[in-house]
């Protein structure tokens, strides 16, 4: 099985100007070809409780809708880069369409089948208390420009341009990014010119850095609680100290190469 970060490379930009120099690179590179691009909208819904179990339990559940469509999603997740399990996604989600308008108690059945499924060991939770009291804590509404683009070894790959109003209803906090993605949509032996694409885009186009972060993840850290006056007086006091060390040590420098 690919290691989903493998088939999926995912950057963050430098500013709005970042796509459309991205797609004047890609138009000079003659052994690529694209489609006319097209745009779409999609929203993101994540919900937890109160007391916040799925979090604490290393759990997401979303809800997305996209024109006339929504799917219901429930994973596994960690925030820590070192502790991903790209190499086994899979089994650590489950998905289902559902209507649109639809309520999360009207698939509680399908939720509580799907954590049986993901964990080995016995759920060392209640999950009747795990989904009492569902609510939004998360919106990511999404914009998005689509287009395909194709090269030599039957290469097929998905570009998508991302802008992203984040919206977390547990801080009252709102952001706003942007990101690109790269999605490997051909067969799996078209991998290794997948990866030559992606090391000429990165050693061409140094507006754009990679990450392993999900829209989620990215979304949590942009809409954190502001700091508080005394963590803000400690990190200015803390950079203070940092640049008098700095001084005193350049300082030094200096006498020494006058001796």
């Amino acid at each position: 099985m690919l290691d989903i970060f493998e088939i999926e490379k995912r950057y963050t930009v430098f500013d709005e100007k970042t796509y459309s120099q991205l797609i004047r690179l890609l138009e000079t590179m003659t052994t690529y070809t694209m489609d006319k691009p097209f745009k779409r909208k999609v929203v993101d819904y994540y919900f937890d409780n109160p007391a916040m179990l799925l979090e604490k339990n290393e759990l997401l559940l979303r809800k997305r809708v996209m024109k006339n469509k929504a799917q219901l999603k429930i994973k596994r997740f960690h925030y820590d880069p070192t502790r991903v399990y790209s190499d086994n996604l899979r089994s650590h989600e489950r998905e289902k369409d559902i209507g649109i308008f639809d309520s999360l108690s009207r698939h509680y059945f399908f939720l509580n089948n799907a954590l049986n499924s993901m964990f080995t060991n016995n759920l060392q939770f209640d999950t009747d208390k795990l989904f009492d009291q569902m609510r939004i804590i998360m919106i990511i509404k999404s914009k998005q420009i689509v287009r395909k683009l194709y090269g030599y070894g039957g290469l097929k790959v998905e570009i998508v341009n991302e802008r992203l109003n984040l919206e977390n209803r547990v801080t009252n906090r709102k952001n706003k990014f942007e990101i690109i993605q790269f999605k490997l949509i051909s067969p799996e032996d078209t991998l290794p010119v997948f990866k030559d694409f992606i090391a000429r885009i990165e050693k061409h186009c140094k507006r754009i850095f990679y990450t392993k972060e999900s829209k989620y993840e990215i979304a949590y850290r942009m809409t954190k609680p502001l700091p508080s006056k005394e963590e803000e007086n400690k990190r200015i006091e803390e950079l203070r100290r940092k640049q008098q060390l700095q001084k005193a040590s350049e300082e030094v420098a200096i006498k020494e190469k006058k001796k």
